[in-house]
């Protein structure tokens, strides 16, 4: 693999149309505008984007769990379909873990599905349990 020069700084209000291109990229429509708008303001969020050519091509978003200051959870990690297998999405990775150890957490959990668990496993987490989400919806 080539080496690229990847920037991987914090998330910005003018960061938001970016990364809702990534997430369309891969068919994702998860986040909103006005997720990513609350989640940069969010005092206990890591949201940082990656730059390449002074281009935003992924992101990843989580959050210090905020009544465990020792906990952080990575809830998603994207890249620009056109920008897969560049070493973006590790380096995006490294940092949430970097700044989220810089916060005080001691501990990273990533909420995964099957496909990208060995992604996170090359980037240095470790498989604990199999957890299944459950969501209680509002008028059910």
């Amino acid at each position: 693999m080539a080496s690229i020069n990847v920037v991987v700084r914090k998330a910005g209000l003018e960061d938001m149309c970016s990364c809702l291109e990534v997430e369309r990229s891969q068919g994702d429509d998860t986040f909103s505008e006005l997720d990513f708008r609350e989640s940069i303001i969010e005092p206990n969020a890591i949201f940082l984007v990656a730059e390449l050519d002074e281009l935003v091509v992924g992101f990843v978003l989580g959050f210090i769990v905020p009544t465990r200051k020792k906990e952080a959870i990575l809830h998603s990690t994207m890249v620009h379909i056109q920008h897969c297998g560049k070493g973006i999405g590790s380096s995006l990775v490294r940092g949430f873990v970097n700044r989220a150890f810089e916060r005080g957490a001691e501990l990273v959990y990533a909420e995964v599905e099957d496909g990208p668990d060995k992604f996170y496993e090359r980037c240095g987490f470790e498989k604990t349990s199999i957890w299944h989400s459950m969501v209680f919806r509002k008028g059910k």
